[in-house]
């Protein structure tokens, strides 16, 4: 081996060695306990502490998920009993509301009663008084009549002419107070009227007669005259409601309309013309959409109103039952 050979492999040495003494120094200075740098790991090393890591993440975050979970569960069902609650709170209020109307309208109706029960006596009594003066007038006005004429038929001096005309001033005056009390009583049966006949319906001062039976429109008008009524008139939009309230679905009666006499020109049976009548301005909202239109080889001459309130025009021919109405 020559000098110069032998310089190289104690230089190489000598590098190793320095090599070998920093490699230490940096161990030592590096801190205890601390991992070393994936990149002075190797790949085998590096991949599966990776996967730890990431195992480890996975598990903090269905942790973090679940106990998130098990919250919102439990705000939820704390919504949910408070929903319930307040349900129940609700369906108790309503019941005690229910209860509390109800006794209302019992006594309400009691009430009522009472008082229709007072209207009736009230009327029955001024219906008996009235009686009892007509026949009061009948009475004394032939009481008097028969005065007159038997001192009338005496010849008697000047002082029993004048008390014969006495006599005569009393009668008129009695007869003028006699019909005076009348107009009154019947003006208090007509404010008092709180009866109609069995089997009629009341609407405000007003009786009506709903028919079972069917007729043609004609022979329909004269059962009405057989009862001293007369087929419906209708005045206002209240009692048009309250009509078709009576009727029950799919069910028609006839009304006392017709434009038998003149096409066209709808009269009541009284005589009225409807587009004078206090029902004019209801016109467009009555009839059924496009009526009257007059179909047919004979035509649709006379009315006739339906559960909804609606009129149509239809044959008088034609068997239907029928409304009457009278004064109460």
């Amino acid at each position: 081996m020559s000098q110069g050979e032998g310089a190289i492999i104690t230089y190489e040495k000598w590098d190793f060695a320095e090599g070998m003494e920093l490699e230490k120094q940096e161990q030592r200075k590096a801190p205890r306990g601390v991992v070393p740098s994936l990149l002075a790991l190797s790949p085998e090393r590096a991949v599966t502490l990776l996967y730890m890591l990431l195992a480890l993440t996975f598990v903090l975050f269905m942790a973090l998920t679940i106990i998130n979970v098990q919250r919102v569960s439990a705000v939820w069902e704390a919504l949910e009993q408070a929903r319930i609650r307040s349900e129940n709170s609700h369906m108790t209020a309503w019941h005690n509301l229910s209860e509390v109307q109800h006794t209302l309208d019992k006594q309400l109706s009691g009430e009522l009663k009472t008082i229709h029960g007072r209207l009736l006596n009230a009327s029955q009594e001024v219906e008996n008084m009235w009686w009892k003066m007509m026949q009061c007038k009948a009475e004394c006005g032939k009481e008097l009549s028969d005065r007159l004429r038997v001192l009338e038929e005496r010849d008697v001096l000047e002082p029993v002419l004048q008390q014969l005309a006495e006599v005569k001033e009393e009668q008129s005056r009695v007869l003028a107070l006699l019909d005076t009390a009348l107009e009154e009583t019947r003006n208090l049966s007509e404010i008092f009227c709180m009866r109609c006949p069995t089997g009629w319906q009341q609407f405000a001062k007003t009786c009506y007669f709903f028919s079972t039976a069917v007729k043609p429109w004609q022979a329909a008008k004269e059962s009405c005259t057989d009862f001293n009524a007369h087929l419906a008139i209708i005045d206002t939009e209240q009692e048009n409601k309250f009509l078709a309230n009576q009727i029950l679905e799919n069910r028609v009666f006839w009304l006392g309309l017709t434009d038998m006499h003149n096409e066209g020109d709808w009269q009541w049976v009284d005589g009225r013309s409807l587009s004078l009548s206090y029902v004019s301005s209801l016109i467009g909202k009555v009839w059924n959409s496009g009526e009257p239109n007059n179909v047919g080889d004979h035509g649709e001459d006379c009315a006739m109103i339906y559960s909804n309130g609606h009129w149509n025009d239809a044959p008088c021919s034609n068997a239907e039952a029928w409304i009457c109405e009278r004064s109460c």
